[in-house]
């Protein structure tokens, strides 16, 4: 102890804290003192549990940005007669009163792809036809 050199008030806080802390194994929040291992074990939960779900919307996204909301308005669009891609497009983005970007148009193709991936729909060309499932 004789060779700890004290500069400061905040460095004796410090050094008394983290005495205080080795002699009883606890830490003090508020009036209440909590040990050590509880601490560790809340935050080793706290970070476990902080794990992202990729299906629900932020408020950072959009709902156009959700390729399965995007892919039901698609399939409602198309008839049953062909649409052209950018004519479907086109009345996406008049039905949901936004204008299409780059990121937009890639949803908009990922949702394509997922309906095709499903045989809801059948590509011909540029053409987009919806097939009808008989039961």
């Amino acid at each position: 102890m004789s060779s700890l050199s004290i500069q400061d008030t905040s460095e004796v806080l410090r050094y008394s804290v983290v005495n205080f802390i080795k002699k009883n194994g606890t830490l003090s929040f508020g009036n209440e003192c909590i040990s050590l291992d509880r601490y560790r074990e809340s935050k080793k939960n706290e970070v476990t549990n902080d794990k992202m779900n990729y299906f629900l919307l932020t408020k950072y996204r959009s709902v156009e940005e959700n390729v399965l909301f995007t892919a039901k308005v698609l399939y409602e669009l198309i008839d049953t007669k062909s649409k052209h891609v950018d004519q479907l497009f086109l009345e996406f983005s008049d039905k949901q009163g936004i204008t299409i970007n780059l990121n937009i148009e890639r949803i908009l193709y990922l949702a394509l792809t997922f309906l095709f991936s499903l045989g809801k729909i059948v590509f011909n060309e540029n053409m987009i036809r919806k097939i009808e499932n008989e039961v």
